[in-house]
């Protein structure tokens, strides 16, 4: 389960998110798409399917940790092998070109 703690209007709220929360919020983002409601993406990080997590470069990191520092664990740690195939999903079809392929 990851806990993840944000301020809504003055106050801390901790979400956590269990493997049942994980799959219903990739089941929500996989119909949308399927919908054509995707989002345009940043083009400097991608997906490491060797090692199974999110490869972007050290800046990247950095300046997305300063934002949210619980994503570290995400920085060298991939995801569930269950839900590898919904980000299949979700992700099919994305590609870089020009200077970030």
């Amino acid at each position: 389960m990851s806990i993840l703690v944000i301020e809504v209007n003055g106050e801390k709220v901790k979400a956590m998110w269990d493997k049942r929360l994980i799959e219903i919020f990739y089941d929500i983002c996989i119909k949308e798409i399927l919908k054509g409601n995707r989002l345009g993406g940043d083009a400097s990080i991608g997906w490491n399917p060797i090692k199974r997590y999110v490869d972007a470069s050290y800046d990247w990191w950095e300046s997305r940790l300063k934002v949210v520092p619980e994503a570290q664990k995400f920085r060298t740690s991939g995801i569930d092998f269950e839900f590898e195939w919904k980000l299949d999903q979700m992700f099919m079809g994305v590609v870089a070109t020009g200077d970030k392929a």
